[in-house]
């Protein structure tokens, strides 16, 4: 399965049909597909069932169902995503500058993720492994986890999580074979809860801050959502709008690291996340040097809850030397006691963790001192 054209390409084939047509013959005219979220606490066993896609295998979307991407991504060992956002019609979604978006009652927010047989052409040769979605419920936002079948043409609901056997070449040409693993649905709180509460994670300003292609059209995603008209209140001038960037671009380098860190370490190492009593505290606004103490993102901070997987050093972050930094020792772990991030990834991240190891590396050198 090819997903090389965009989803605006895909559709006009679509449209078109397998043999195009000429001038003077009209395309035919596709059914509306219209989003028919289950019952409250009573999800579908299949995906198709939702109607969020007009073709399914192709992650062609539905109306009203809308493709957004992320500035600074998620490792998922490799994995290729297509994330989608869905507002019920004549909802409005609140604006917070510097937080998650105000997403109504059932609104819906789906992630598939899928693998390339060679992760260098992330868009080609994919197979899809599952999709996973989140939907606004009266209490809050409920998880639901759809793994695909082998002939690809159907997800089904499971709950319990799994592994599937996966195989492609990687970033440096050397075969990678693992099992990927879909996490259970209890297991999606460890990353997307607050305290006790279930947030989004991708869908804030500073993420969605990007371009994407709209109708052949490239477009602010932001911008977008205003013309549609989901997008309550006004939203800064560029200029003034809190982003991350690119983390393997060419912005300055800590913002690059800060940028990785909210993407792939905040949702757990952030006030009142999972790992809020490391006092490692990643997120974007957490990380910033102007009004934050070095330790929040390790430098010279002894560890207060590793659990003895420290890798025999003594601080998270040694200037200097990513050599003797546990951050360095645990991302390049694959040992399930040492591993960072413990859930999500079983395949060790080499460009984040070029990138970290390249700060740590030019930061001045200084002794630490327990």
């Amino acid at each position: 399965m090819h997903f090389g054209r965009s989803f605006a390409l895909v559709l006009s084939l679509m449209a078109l049909g397998a043999g195009g047509c000429s001038d003077d013959t009209e395309p035919p005219v596709e059914p509306k597909v219209v989003v028919t979220p289950p019952p409250v606490g009573e999800p579908y066993d299949r995906l198709s069932d939702w109607h969020l896609f007009r073709d399914l295998a192709l992650q062609a979307p539905a109306d009203g169902v809308v493709p957004y991407d992320v500035i600074a991504p998620l490792f998922s060992d490799y994995t290729t995503k297509f994330r989608f956002m869905y507002v019920p019609e004549g909802q409005t979604v609140g604006y917070e500058a510097d937080d998650i978006l105000a997403f109504p009652e059932g609104s819906i927010f789906v992630k598939t993720f899928a693998h390339a047989a060679d992760a260098r052409a992330p868009f080609e040769a994919l197979t899809i492994v599952e999709t996973r979605i989140l939907v606004r419920e009266p209490d809050g936002w409920v998880a639901h986890t759809y793994v695909w079948n082998e002939e690809q043409t159907e997800a089904e609901r499971l709950v319990s999580g799994t592994g599937v056997p996966v195989s492609f070449v990687g970033p440096d040409g050397e075969t990678i074979d693992t099992d990927y693993r879909v996490p259970n649905t209890n297991e999606c709180k460890n990353c997307h809860k607050i305290d006790d509460t279930v947030v989004l994670l991708g869908p804030r300003v500073r993420q969605l801050d990007r371009s994407h292609e709209y109708d052949g059209v490239s477009k602010n995603q932001l911008d977008y959502l205003v013309e549609l008209g989901w997008l309550a209140g006004t939203l800064p001038p560029p200029e003034d709008r809190e982003r991350l960037v690119d983390p393997y671009g060419d912005a300055e380098l800590f913002l690059r690291v800060r940028s990785y860190f909210d993407a792939n370490c905040a949702s757990c190492h952030r006030t009142g996340g999972e790992a809020s009593t490391s006092a490692l505290l990643l997120d974007f606004a957490s990380t910033n040097p102007s009004d934050n103490p070095e330790s929040n993102w390790g430098i010279c901070k002894t560890p207060t809850s590793a659990g003895g997987a420290n890798c025999g050093h003594e601080f998270d972050v040694v200037p200097g030397r990513s050599d003797l930094s546990i951050m360095i020792c645990r991302m390049t772990s694959t040992d399930a006691e040492k591993r960072m991030p413990p859930l999500g990834s079983k395949v060790v991240h080499q460009e984040g963790l070029a990138l970290l190891s390249e700060w740590i590396d030019s930061l001045p050198a200084g002794a630490c001192t327990p």
